[in-house]
Formats: C-alpha cells, structure tokens, sequence
C-alpha cells in the first residue's frame, strides 16, 4: 500500500540507499539526471538547458514514484514535492505540469546555492475549516422552502467551493427538507433572502452563539453576494471568476483566477460578523451590442459581488441600462400600421423625428405592447419587467432631426436633447398610467447629453450617462471622470461631461441615474497604460451621486500585455466599496500579480507602476482614437529604458512554470515595445554601431515576441493589426501603431 507523500519520505530516504538505489527511468538526460517515467523528459530536458553545468550531486524526476513508496496522488494538479538527500535530490509530481513547475523551482534554489525540502499544493488548501470549533463536515446548509432568487445558487456555490477547499460534502436542504429528514448534520449554514434594509445585493453575515453560519440576503443578490465574500475575506479564495466572462478572449487560465491560499486551520467565529452593502447598487460589465432586451440570460451580464453568473436569477430587481433601444427594436416599433415611417439612421442620415405624432405613436405603442408581453410571458414588475429601453440610434450630433418643430423645440429647451426627452416623458406617462412600477430609459450620449433648459426627467424615467463622446468633447482615459486633473473644456476632456452630468444629477434622484463609462484599454495593446487608480477615483466620484447603475462598455480582448483583467477584478471590488483607499488598492495590485506571476510578482508590479506614471505625463488621451500613439511620456520612457530592459530580461527567469513563462513574456512585450519606440531614432536612425545593433536586437526580440504569441499590436472594434511576417529594422516602430505596414486581419 502507498504511504501518504509527506510521512513517506523521511523514512525511506536514507543516504546509503539512496547511493544504491537502481531507479527506473525511460532516457538519459544527463548523467547528473534521471527520469522515473517517460512524461518527465520535457522536464528534464529543461533542467539540463537551464542548470545541467552546475549540477554536482544526482537528481531524480519523474511522477513514477513507486519505487519510493511515495503516493504522487494526493498531490493537486501542479504540486510537487523536492526532497535532498545526500548525493541525490528528487523531485516528484502527479502530472507534467507539476514536473515543470517543480524543475524551474529546483534550478532557481541551486543557482542560489541552497537546495530545500518543498512540498507543493498536496491535499486540500486548508487542512481543517470550522466554525465556532465545530468542523465544517458537521454542518448542512438550509434554504427557504420557496426561493425565487439567487439563493439557491448561493447554496450549490457555497457547497461547491467548501469542497474544494477542504474536501467537506456539505447537503442542502431546504427548510422543510431539513425538519423533515430523520438523518442529517446536526449544524447549520443557513441561507435567508428577502431584508429590505439590504437592498437588492447587500448582506449581513453571522456566526452565533451555538455555532450557526447565518447569511441574510436582500432582496435578489445578497445571499449569493455573502457567500462569495465569506469565501473570499474569511476561507482565502481570490479572484472568484473575474475576467473569465469580462473579456471576449481572457488570457489567465482558471487555476490562476480561482486561487486559494493554503492554512492548517481557519476557524469562522463570530468576529467575522458583519454586514455590507454596495457603494453602487449594481454594476454591470460586458459588450451588449445595442440590445437591451436580453434575448438570452447572457445577453446581460450582471456584475455579482466577484463572481459572473447567467442565470436570470442573478439579473432581477434593477432597470437594465439603456443601450439605443429604439435601434434595436427598430423593426418590431416601424411595423403594421405604423410601417415606413422611420429606415432607420444608416439610411434617412438623421435621428426619428421626435416631434412626428405617427412617430411617438409608434413609439408608445412599443413601449405598451413590449411589457404586455413580458407580463403575459410571467415576468413581474419589480422583479424581471422594470424599465423599457427608449434610446436613441448611435449616432453623432448632427444627426438629430432639423426639422421645422424639432428645431422650435431646440430653441427653447437650447440642445438637441429637449425633443427626446420630451419623448421619453411621454413613454414614462403612459406607463405610469398603465403599469405603474414600469419606467423608460434613455442614453444621455452624443448630442444628447446636455440637460435641457426647461423640461425635467419624469420620476419614472432612467438617464444613462455616457462618459465617452458628446458634443464638444471625446472622454479621456487618463483621469477621473470628475474631470479633475484634464487641462481642457472641450476637446479631449472629462471636463465637460463631468460638467454635464452633475446638471443631470442635480435634478435627479441618484438611483435612476445608469452611468456608460469606458474603462478598457481598448485599442492600443502593445501599450501598457494601466488606469487602475483612475478606476477608484471613477468610483468615488459616481458612488458620491448616488448612481443607481454602472455600466462598463469594454468590446477589448486581453492578449496578455495589458491586464485588462485586472482592471475588470478592481472595477468589482471599487464599486462594491468606494472607500476603499489607495492603498488598499496598491496592496490588491500586489497581490494580484504575485498570485498571477509568481515570483515575478513585484518586478511586474513595478513595471506597471512605470506604465502608469509614463501615461500620466502623457497629459490627456482616450482610447477609441485608434492608432494614436499619444498615450505614454516617451521621453519619461527613454529615460528609463535601461531599467526596463534590466526588468524583462530577469523577469522570464522567475517563472515558476512554462505557463507563467508565457504570461510574463507576454507583458513584457509592450515595455519592450515602448522602449524600442522611445529610443528608436536615438540608437538606430542616429545611434553609434554599437548602440546600433543593441537595439536591433531588442527590435528583433520584439518582434520575435509578438509573433510567438500572437499579439495583436492594435485591437479596436472591426480589426486587429498583428506584427508584420517578417523582421526588418528599417520600419520605424510608428508604423507599427498607425498600421501602414500590416494587413488587416480579424
């Protein structure tokens, strides 16, 4: 029978035998080493490239351990276990990736010159989880009989990641279940929904005196919210699902999101009582195409507490925000009676009149006929049917209606905004009088975005602001959206939407105001430009008004340079709590990099500090104006370019596996790329021999980089430009971001 791996080794490993020992292996690597099964070669082969001149004693690899009575099985997916013993070191794993993880570990300790005993990932993460001293295998988790909400997935979650993390079945139940069943734990988790006090996502968590793990629920969300807090903050589970469904291609893989620190003991106790609600009650985050009615749960994706969730459960009790919902109704709205009135903008070049009677009739009869149906489907008010999306077509300023009585009404109400929101008040009151709860929704966007002079939002009427484009301004990416910190009024600014908006905001309650704000760095990746403070200034500055909706329009595919990820998982956590201090938000910055890159944590932290800086001398810059190479300081970057290089030539070499290899070569590319930007004149127009070929080579490397991993050097909505098919120093690295040299590949 095999021993248990770590109670094994002591004693069979003894220095005589070991020197004896004839072990099995499939080929020879080198002399100093050897292979136990043939999945190891990779590994080995590794060692011998990376270490095989300084090995002085005999090192073993392999996952067949047998002949060591050692039980590889209880080791995770990438655990491992390094053990020396006199003339020989071994080093064993359950899979090819743990070999290779161990490898790297094992080269890195002996060119240090100290070789240690390391035991990786084996068993559970937590030895042993209780509550109140009561072991969590005692207990049952107990929801409502009847439950419409979120709760039962909380229950299914909640069970499911316990077992992960100390490998606990724990039973649910619901509460009749629970009386009613004659054998069952004697201890409960139980699971409530439905305090008002909470809103629709807040939560309040308890351990009390007899032992009992109680999370109380508002509304919708908050029980699932709960659960995903206590995993996280109380049992040491990070990054719960964020960026897997943020972005359209994530580039961390999910044993890296879903990460658990490892303890011997953790003990929930009643100090980890509390209660939480959301700084901003809810936020959503995800590319919605202009369609508002979802045609499928994934049509929206509702930001959960950390975690994503489909299902409809998770998208009750809130307006979803308005997203040109006249554009996507379009053929449903211009049918029947009310046919040809309006083709729409791609063919008429303007807006619908919204001063045409036969027009608001069309659009009245929509609104009516649309929650009609969603109640005669089974939806309720309150619940899944609360707002009817009223916005207009994406379209620039110009193109609102010129007409003779649109532009009366222009001139009284002083923008183009004053019919629309004539409009949509009118909606607003036939639903009041018809299905009172119900309201409308209109984008505040693109020449709609100023409050008119005269007319007021009705109580039942939604404004979704939009922090990215209007008339005067494009939105910069660099700074708060409260405009601090942009030198301009108009152009590319924050100043005037902030201006804007906080006119909307004075005469609004704050919960119905939606806000669309654009967070990605979206079109230039082979820039690193991190926003990650500039998000939590966002939050503050929207939690401060009370928005009742954020939502994040990010279309970006994260290949790897940008941590777009990254940004998602703060955005999570700055809206839930927009207190949170700079601080703390450095500190989740650290960690996350650590967690993601291993050892490579801090020098990656320390580039995107860099990056950082480099793009707030850069002054004011958006995202969407393409091809814009006006993002970083470049001559902050040529300053720092030794350094830089120094960073990206250590970094690979810290990878504690090929996969964080990957990860690491791929955010170092776009330095690199800077790098070469700032001093491409300077050492290959105008530069020595030398400094010549230096930056050749490091030219060379870019390239090299992002043709191994498929980088996409621009990725903007329609196209993503690649590197070219082949090497030449003699393109200047600008072309590479205004795309005159690549073909346009999707």
């Amino acid at each position: 029978m095999k021993k248990p791996l770590a109670a094994a080794i002591a004693a069979i490993f003894v220095a005589s035998a070991l020197a004896s020992c004839s072990i099995g292996r499939d080929a020879d690597i080198n002399s100093n080493i050897r292979v136990t099964s043939s999945d190891a070669t990779d590994a080995a082969a590794w060692l011998e490239a990376r270490i095989g001149d300084k090995l002085t004693k005999r090192v073993v690899i392999g996952t067949d351990a047998d002949e060591y009575g050692v039980n590889v099985d209880t080791l995770e997916n990438d655990g491992y276990f390094i053990r020396s013993f006199g003339r020989e070191d071994v080093l064993f794993a359950s899979s090819p990736a743990g070999l290779d993880r161990a490898a790297r570990k094992y080269a890195r300790m002996v060119e240090s010159g100290a070789v240690t005993d390391v035991t990786y990932h084996e068993g559970y993460r937590v030895k042993r989880l209780t509550v109140a001293g009561n072991d969590i295998s005692e207990y049952a988790i107990i929801i409502p009989d009847r439950d419409d909400n979120a709760t039962p997935l909380a229950a299914s979650e909640l069970a499911a990641y316990v077992e992960k993390t100390c490998g606990a079945l724990l039973p649910v139940f619901t509460a009749d279940e629970y009386a009613a069943a004659s054998e069952k734990p004697s201890r409960r988790i139980v699971l409530t929904y439905g305090d008002k006090a909470l809103g629709n996502e807040g939560y309040t968590i308890s351990v009390d005196g007899d032992g009992t793990l109680a999370i109380r629920g508002g509304l919708w969300r908050g029980t699932l919210f709960g659960v995903y807090d206590l995993l996280e903050q109380d049992i040491g589970w990070r990054f719960l699902g964020s960026g897997g469904n943020i972005v359209r291609k994530p580039f961390i893989p999910i044993e890296k999101r879903e990460y658990l620190y490892e303890a011997e003991h953790i003990d929930l106790t009643s100090a980890i009582n509390r209660t939480e609600k959301p700084s901003i009650a809810t936020r959503g985050y995800g590319d919605r195409d202009g369609h508002t009615e979802p045609a499928s749960d994934g049509d929206i994706m509702q930001l959960t507490r950390e975690k994503w969730s489909y299902t409809p459960t998770c998208n009750y009790g809130f307006a979803y925000p308005a997203c040109h919902g006249l554009q996507g109704a379009h053929g449903k709205i211009f049918s029947g009676e009310y046919e040809g009135l309006y083709d729409g903008l791609s063919k008429t070049g303007k807006q619908p009149c919204f001063t045409n009677e036969e027009i608001l009739a069309a659009i009245d009869n929509y609104a009516l006929t649309i929650v009609k149906e969603r109640l005669d489907a089974g939806q309720q008010i309150g619940k899944e049917c609360n707002v009817v999306d009223v916005a207009h077509w994406d379209g620039m300023p110009h193109t609102f209606c010129q007409c003779k009585n649109c532009v009366a009404v222009e001139r009284v109400e002083g923008n183009h905004c004053g019919p629309y929101l004539r409009m949509a008040n009118r909606v607003c009151a036939l639903l009041d009088e018809h299905y009172p709860g119900v309201g409308a929704a209109i984008l505040a966007y693109c020449g709609a975005d100023e409050l008119p002079a005269v007319t007021r939002p009705a109580h039942n009427l939604y404004i979704a602001y939009c922090f990215y484009l209007g008339e005067g301004y494009e939105g910069c990416q660099n700074h708060c959206i409260s405009g601090e910190g942009c030198a301009t009024e108009k152009g590319m600014t924050n100043k005037l939407p902030a201006k804007r908006f906080k006119e909307w905001a004075e005469v609004m309650d704050g919960s119905m105001i939606q806000v669309w704000v654009y967070p990605s760095n979206c079109g230039n990746l082979c820039y690193n430009a991190p926003q990650y403070l500039t998000l939590l200034d966002n939050a503050k500055f929207l939690a401060s008004y009370g928005v009742g909706h954020v939502y994040h329009d990010t279309r970006w595919e994260d290949n790897g340079l940008i941590n777009e990820e990254l940004s998602a998982y703060l955005l999570l956590r700055f809206e839930w709590d927009a207190t949170i201090s700079r601080e703390t938000a450095r500190d989740m910055m650290r960690e996350w990099f650590a967690l993601i890159y291993g050892d490579a944590g801090d020098l990656i932290y320390e580039l995107s500090i860099f990056a950082e800086d480099a793009g707030d001398r850069a002054g004011c810059w958006g995202s969407f104006n393409s091809h814009s190479e006006d993002r970083v300081d470049y001559e902050y970057v040529s300053e720092n370019a030794e350094r830089i290089w120094e960073l990206c030539d250590i970094l690979p070499k810290l990878a504690g596996s090929a996969a964080e290899e990957e990860l690491i070569e791929k955010y170092i590319t776009g330095f690199l790329f800077m790098t070469l930007r700032a001093r491409y004149d300077e050492m290959y127009v105008n530069g020595s021999a030398e400094e010549r070929d230096y930056i050749t080579e490091r030219y060379r490397e870019v390239w090299s980089l992002f043709r191994k991993h498929d980088l996409s050097v621009y990725g903007g909505i329609n196209s993503h430009l690649k590197a070219p098919e082949t090497f030449d120093p003699d393109v200047d690295p600008r072309d590479w971001i205004n795309g005159s040299i690549f073909k346009n590949a999707q």
